[in-house]
């Protein structure tokens, strides 16, 4: 039987904190999570977020682990946040 070793980036969704709130301030976005946390990153990493109006921002839809914008078919995970993912290369 082969042996597995977790890492940090094995962590199931079970384990890791879910989307509480989202917020914005001029030029950012900020995750609430569960766990007390507050992620925050520069509004210009959410191309389709930067370039639309205040009303479509916060009309988003919390899911657990996930964030979604229809209107502008845009999805953040916690993952990407955590593992660093959602910074632009």
């Amino acid at each position: 039987m082969k042996r597995m070793i977790r890492t940090m980036k094995d962590n199931s969704f079970a384990e890791i904190p879910i989307f509480i709130e989202v917020t914005f301030v001029p030029g950012s976005i900020s995750f609430h999570l569960s766990n007390d946390r507050i992620i925050t990153i520069p509004l210009g990493w959410v191309p389709k977020l930067e370039s639309v109006t205040k009303e479509v921002r916060e009309s988003y839809i919390i899911r657990g682990h996930f964030v979604f914008w229809e209107s502008i078919d845009e999805i953040i995970g916690v993952k990407n946040l955590l593992n660093g993912s959602i910074v632009p290369k």
